[in-house]
């Protein structure tokens, strides 16, 4: 039997699965201390146990999707409405130290793919399935990939991307914070007290009440354009041999919004968009992780579980070695290696939620927010698509 939520119901489970992490996590203090978020906690569960309900021949519970995608539109729409020009200029060695971690990490990542499919007797070029096309990339980027002309001949690749991105996605959700926690409590002098970030031109505050219709309904109207616009960008882009994900179009008119509105000092109420933003992330981050298919990892569970372990080493190095050491070894620092690990293995939004619950216990970090908001959204799927297309080719496939 099959269980079609529409997405209303998906929105409730959704946010019952938040209700229960946090349950959870209370319940289970080396939770809350390792900052998993209670989406992952909540969603990871209830994810085995529809899967073993739809093993089981019980019920198969599939979610909506159409809500999902909004609320990934809409937080990066907010992230977009917060990336001030005049903070970037302040961040600038942080945002190539970024990109610096992105380009290592793809290249480690490939490797270790490309060696771990060796081990195991299949092509080289499918190991890239379980390289940065998953753990960097996601599901998108998996899926895209696999209708491509260089994943002709290789049997399952679909299968082992997906398979990879799946647990990817898990791992960043479960990883960031603990090593992240780790570095905080251990390794950065003055983590709770201080931050070495110049944060440029602050926002000005509004006089209004927080909760003030007319604020919210700005805010509102300012992601609504965003969302609006940002589909005409992917087709005129479209139409030039161009294919850009939607919540990057989405993000960029954003940008373009607020630092006109800055320009002309009637700055974009960000205080109401970053909330707004943050409840979309969670509960797109819930939907994400309900929706896991575990029968996807049957078929090739030794080699993929081999691959991320062997992911996770490299990523959780990269971070350790190149982003911690070289963002300044402050409170910025070990909250922008979480972030990095995140999206490093899993996905944007999972890097994003581990850096909220960081900056909930431990205090502000903007300068990690900003770096690995503007590196890895504005450069990393770019970089990826270049290095897999010459990779592929070094390869031979295709």
């Amino acid at each position: 039997m099959t269980l079609q939520l529409n997405e209303a119901w998906t929105l409730i489970l959704a946010l019952l699965a938040i209700g229960l992490g946090k349950a959870i996590n209370h319940r289970l203090p080396w939770l809350e201390r390792g900052n998993i978020p209670p989406a992952v906690t909540a969603g990871l569960l209830l994810s085995l146990v529809f899967a073993g309900l739809r093993a089981g021949g019980v019920v198969d519970v599939k979610l909506g999707t159409a809500i999902r995608d909004i609320l990934l539109l809409v937080f990066f729409a907010s992230l977009g409405l917060g990336a001030h020009f005049s903070r970037l200029l302040s961040a600038g060695r942080g945002v190539v130290v970024i990109i610096l971690a992105i380009t290592v990490a793809i290249l480690a990542q490939n490797a270790v793919g490309v060696a771990v499919a060796g081990a195991f007797g299949d092509p080289p070029a499918l190991g890239l399935f379980q390289g940065s096309i998953a753990y960097l990339g996601g599901h998108g980027t998996t899926v895209a990939w696999a209708g491509s002309s260089f994943a002709q001949g290789l049997g399952g690749a679909l299968e082992t991307g997906i398979a990879s991105a799946t647990l990817g996605l898990v791992l960043g959700g479960v990883v960031a914070g603990p090593v992240a926690v780790w570095l905080l409590t251990h390794r950065t002098a003055g983590a709770l007290h201080e931050t070495t970030f110049a944060a440029g031109v602050e926002v000005p505050k509004s006089d209004e009440p927080p909760f003030s219709s007319d604020r919210w309904l700005r805010g509102i109207l300012w992601l609504a354009v965003a969302l609006g616009v940002g589909p005409l960008l992917n087709d005129a882009a479209g139409a030039q041999g161009w294919n850009l994900p939607g919540f990057l179009t989405a993000m960029a008119v954003a940008i373009v919004i607020t630092n006109a509105a800055d320009a002309l000092r009637r700055p974009v109420d960000t205080e109401v968009t970053d909330l707004i933003g943050n409840v979309a992330l969670r509960v797109f981050l819930a939907i994400t992780l309900l929706s896991l298919d575990w029968m996807s990892l049957a078929d090739r569970l030794l080699m993929v579980a081999a691959g991320a372990a062997a992911q996770v080493t490299v990523t959780v190095a990269v971070a350790l070695l190149l982003v911690y050491p070289l963002l300044g070894r402050d409170r910025d620092a070990a909250v922008a290696s979480a972030g990095f690990i995140g999206f490093g293995l899993g996905a944007m939004p999972v890097g994003m939620a581990v850096m909220n619950r960081l900056i909930q216990r431990f205090g502000e970090a903007p300068r990690a927010m900003l770096v690995i908001t503007l590196g890895a959204t504005l450069y990393q799927d770019t970089a990826n698509a270049l290095i897999l297309t010459a990779l592929f080719r070094w390869l031979g496939a295709g």
